[in-house]
């Protein structure tokens, strides 16, 4: 008697064969080892250990390799079971995508609802504008955001790096077949035997759809389809897709987390959505790329904007932030944040641990761990030069940047401000308050969009006129793309942004 703790795991109850299939290579691979001792070497909860070994869900390719590397020994016996568990993988893929899904198109707007004013949320009667700190103590620059000082014992001896190469070596991704599925039916007057689930786009090349402009997407209640808004009133929604956990938008496209927990991106039309590989811990979107943070938290890889192809390009991170200045990732051991220079394994450092940092389409900010005072980073160093940041406003709870701006919660969490007058003058650098915080918020162009706490209502404010109105929901989440302003155009150029 082994003494061993834990009920026997089973055969598997995966939905397709493919999926039971996959769920027994794992079963062997991992004899011997209870869903503890699993979840403690790999940092992966119990609970999707079993689903993983169950079939119930698909495991991770990435997490499926480290597994073998581990647990096989031999090279010529390694090698062949990677080329088998990539078959496995690829085949169980491809099994959930043919389930039909309800014909249903639940609409994002209530059913009766009529375009009209939203009612604002409550404001203040006049802008409260947070207290400017006293300009004689004003930092000239962030001494919180830059490197730390040495001190102390633990820190004898030891410098910090001012570049990291955020590069570790690994085996490389496997590169699956391009998969041309269908997920989910597009709007409801499209025809249902056209916009069949799991149909192949014959011809079509899976790429994603470039986005341009402004775009709103949410996902409804509980997960029931992706809606893109048409920008008029609270009923024009159109439905673009099935089923979906979490959504992220930029000018590579429109990416979705399906039920399968798999990386989708949108084809440009309802209904087209492709496979691109698994999402990972983080996911961001900069340029015309998109990065993910394995689900261990070991690399930041970058979609190679094919099939399921990616590549490394850095090593172990805690968060991702992207926007149109770049792509920065945060350190797991300090907190520090670092920029990637555009090659594989090349990052260079941008500042020191922050509470929060947001990107707006122009600056990085930061907030101080202590959330006593918010910094803007100043580019245009040279890579490998000390990075310079500058006071840029007062307390804050969370940040939120994008072409619109800079916006924060209060320090309490409760209220949503945007920054006004962005400068040198201290005294000009204040938050004003524009209403309750939400549940979300997403910057757009010239507005900020908010999912109400209770996530039944997505409310707009405008930057222009100062007034809030609704636009639809419920909704589980939400993601907006903006591009930044255009100095030809009447959106841009003009107006002073963060």
């Amino acid at each position: 008697m082994s003494g061993r703790v834990g009920r026997p795991q089973g055969r598997p109850r995966g939905s397709t064969q493919q999926a039971n299939a996959l769920a027994e290579f794992l079963l062997t691979l991992t004899g011997g080892m209870t869903v503890r001792e699993l979840a403690g070497r790999y940092h992966v909860g119990k609970t999707l250990w079993g689903e993983y070994r169950s079939g119930q869900k698909i495991i991770p390719l990435e997490l499926l390799r480290r597994l073998i590397e581990d647990r096989t020994p031999d090279e010529r016996t390694r090698q062949a079971r990677m080329e088998t568990a990539a078959r496995l993988h690829q085949a169980a893929l491809e099994g959930p995508l043919q389930t039909p899904v309800s014909a249903a198109s639940p609409s994002i707007a209530e059913p009766s609802a009529a375009p009209e004013l939203a009612k604002a949320p409550e404001l203040a009667k006049a802008p409260e504008l947070a207290k400017a700190p006293d300009s004689a103590k004003a930092p000239e620059h962030t001494p919180a955001l830059e490197p730390a000082p040495t001190a102390g014992p633990a820190s004898a001896g030891r410098q910090r790096p001012r570049s990291l190469k955020l590069n570790s070596g690994g085996a490389g991704i496997v590169v699956l077949a391009v998969l041309m599925l269908l997920l989910g039916l597009g709007p409801a007057n499209v025809d249902s035997a056209a916009s069949a689930p799991g149909t192949p786009e014959v011809g079509a090349a899976a790429m994603a759809a470039p986005l341009t402009g402004t775009g709103v997407f949410a996902i409804g209640p509980g997960g029931s389809g992706v809606f893109q808004w048409d920008g008029e009133d609270a009923t024009g929604w159109t439905r673009i897709g099935a089923a979906a956990k979490q959504l992220w938008s930029g000018p590579a496209g429109l990416f979705a987390t399906g039920i399968d927990d798999l990386l989708y991106a949108y084809g440009g039309r309802p209904g087209f959505w492709f496979p691109i590989g698994e999402p990972g811990d983080d996911l961001a979107v900069s340029g015309t790329h998109v990065y993910r943070l394995t689900a261990d938290r070991q690399a930041v890889h970058v979609w190679d904007g094919h099939g399921t192809s990616w590549t490394q390009i850095g090593g172990p991170a805690a968060r991702l932030y992207g926007g149109e200045p770049g792509l920065f990732a945060t350190n797991p051991n300090d907190g520090g944040i670092f920029t990637y220079l555009g090659r594989p394994g090349e990052w260079d450092f941008a500042g020191s641990a922050g509470a929060s940092f947001a990107l707006t389409d122009r600056h990085l900010y930061g907030l101080v761990p202590e959330r006593t005072v918010v910094n803007r980073r100043l580019a245009g160093g040279r890579p490998g030069a000390q990075p310079s940041w500058v006071y840029a406003a007062g307390p804050a709870g969370d940040l939120y940047g994008g072409a619109a701006g800079l916006f924060s919660t209060d320090p309490s969490g409760q209220r949503l401000r945007v920054l006004m007058e962005p400068g040198t003058d201290v005294k000009n650098q204040n938050w004003q308050d524009i209403g309750p915080a939400g549940a979300e918020v997403r910057v757009g162009r010239q507005e900020v969009y908010v999912l109400t706490q209770d996530r039944s209502e997505i409310l707009r404010w405008s930057r222009d006129t100062g007034t809030w109105r609704r636009i639809g929901g419920p909704a589980r989440t939400l993601t907006v793309w903006a591009a930044g302003g255009d100095p030809h155009s009447p959106a841009g150029g003009d107006r002073k942004r963060n």
